[in-house]
C-alpha cells in the first residue's frame, strides 16, 4: 500500500502495545501526505509474521492551490462538520494470526505512549473512563475510528473553554479505507460523543466556499498579544459518492494567514508543528520538525526559517519540561490550590522566576480542576 523502502517517507517501529502489553509489534508507518498518511503496515506480532494493513486518519487538503485556483472533488452529496484543534487518536484492531486486539494511536506513532514531555495514553485513558462505551464501539475489526482529543489540557492554537474532551470524527472501513461520516453512522455511534453536522447540500462552488470561510473568519476571536484564538479552527467538507469520500478542509483567514503569510514560515505554523511533534516523538529533534514541515512547506521556505524553528522548538520543549515539573512538585506539596492559593504560589515563587507565576497558576488550575 506504500513504499517501505523509501526511508524518508516511512517510520519503522518495534514497540510494545500498552493496551496489550504481551504484544511486541513490528512494522512501518507511512508519513507521506494523502489518504494513507499515518497508516501502518504491521509485519510481525511477537516475532510471528502476520502482515496486515491499518488505515489511519488521512491528511486533508484545501480545494485550491497557493495561487487560489479552485478545484473541488466530484460528489453526489456534501456534509460539513467542525474541524477541532487537538490531537488525533485512532482506534484500530490488529491480530497475531489468531486473536484480535484493540489499541489506539496518534498520527505518526503505532500506539499511544508516555514520553518525557507528554502522556497521551493517560489523557486518553481519562476519556475512556468518562465514556466507557467508546471501547465497546471501537472493539470491531471491521472499522478503525478517528477521534479528536481537545481542550485546555491539550491546547494547540484554539483556546477551548473545557479542560479535556473528545469527539468522534469518522469511521474508516478496515478493508477498503472507505470513510464514513458521523451522519452516515449515527445510529451505530449514538452512545459516544461525535461531531454534529453543520450543514449539508448538493451544490458546491467557489462562491459558497469563500462565503463560509468569511463567516468563520468573522466569528473568530484572535488576541495576537496573548496568543489566544477562540472560535472554530475550521470545518471539514465531506464530498461523498457511492464508493468514495474525500475530505476537504476550510480554515478562516485568521488562521490560514499563519501558514502562507510571508516568505518565512510563521511563528504560529512552526509552534503548531512543534506541539504536534510531541504526539509522535518522545523528544523531537530539529530534523523531526523539519520533516513534518516538509509536508506543507517548500525546503527553501524551511531553510529561511531555520533559526526560528530551532528557537520555537526549544521554547516548546522548555514549556513541556516545566509542565511536568510543576505538576510533580504540586503533588508533593500536598496543598489544595483551591483552598490556599497564596501558599501554593509562594512555594512556586521560590522555585521559578516570578514572571512565570501566571503561567504556573493557569497550568495548575487546569490540572486540579480538570
Amino acid at each position: 500500500m506504500f513504499d517501505i523502502e523509501n526511508k524518508k517517507q516511512v517510520i519503522s517501529f518495534e514497540e510494545t502495545d500498552p493496551y496489550n502489553p504481551q504484544n511486541k509489534v513490528r512494522g512501518y508507518i507511512n508519513r507521506r501526505q494523502g489518504s494513507l498518511y499515518g497508516s501502518i503496515i504491521i509485519t510481525h506480532v511477537n516475532d510471528n509474521s502476520c502482515e496486515q494493513f491499518i488505515y489511519a486518519t488521512p491528511k486533508m487538503h484545501y480545494p485550491f492551490d497557493k495561487n487560489r485556483k479552485f478545484e473541488f472533488p466530484s460528489y453526489d452529496k456534501l456534509e460539513v462538520y467542525e474541524k477541532l484543534d487537538g490531537t488525533n487518536i485512532l482506534s484500530y484492531m490488529y491480530h497475531d494470526g489468531e486473536t484480535y486486539y484493540l489499541t489506539y494511536k496518534t498520527r505518526l506513532r503505532p500506539f499511544l505512549g508516555s514520553g518525557q514531555f507528554g502522556d497521551f495514553k493517560s489523557l486518553w485513558d481519562e476519556i475512556l473512563g468518562t465514556y466507557p462505551s467508546i471501547e465497546i464501539v471501537c472493539r470491531t475489526p471491521t472499522h478503525n475510528i478517528s477521534f479528536e482529543l481537545y481542550g485546555k489540557r491539550n491546547k494547540i492554537l484554539v483556546d477551548y473553554d473545557i479542560p479535556l474532551d473528545t469527539k468522534l470524527l469518522f469511521a474508516r472501513d478496515a478493508k477498503t479505507g472507505y470513510i464514513y461520516s458521523p451522519e452516515s453512522i449515527k445510529e451505530q455511534i449514538k452512545s459516544i460523543p461525535s461531531l454534529n453536522i453543520l450543514f449539508s447540500g448538493d451544490i458546491v462552488n467557489e462562491e459558497i466556499y469563500l462565503k463560509h470561510q468569511k463567516d468563520l473568519t468573522d466569528s473568530l476571536e484572535v488576541d495576537e498579544e496573548k496568543q489566544i484564538i477562540k472560535g472554530k479552527e475550521g470545518t471539514v467538507w465531506y464530498f461523498i459518492t457511492n464508493n468514495h469520500v474525500e475530505q476537504i478542509k476550510c480554515k478562516p483567514d485568521g488562521i490560514l494567514k499563519y501558514h502562507w503569510s510571508s516568505d518565512a514560515i510563521s511563528y504560529e505554523s512552526i509552534y503548531t508543528t512543534c506541539i504536534n511533534a510531541f504526539e509522535n516523538f518522545d523528544n523531537p529533534s530539529y530534523t523531526d520538525i523539519k520533516l513534518l514541515l516538509e509536508e506543507e512547506f517548500t525546503l527553501d521556505k524551511i531553510e529561511r526559517s531555520n533559526t526560528r524553528i530551532k528557537n520555537i522548538l526549544e521554547r516548546v520543549r522548555f514549556d513541556k519540561k516545566i509542565q511536568q515539573e510543576v505538576i510533580k512538585e504540586y503533588q508533593k506539596l500536598g496543598i489544595d490550590i483551591n483552598k490556599d492559593k497564596a501558599s501554593v504560589m509562594r512555594h512556586f515563587a521560590n522555585l521559578y522566576d516570578k514572571r512565570n507565576a501566571r503561567r504556573i497558576y493557569t497550568l495548575l488550575n487546569m490540572w486540579v480542576n480538570k
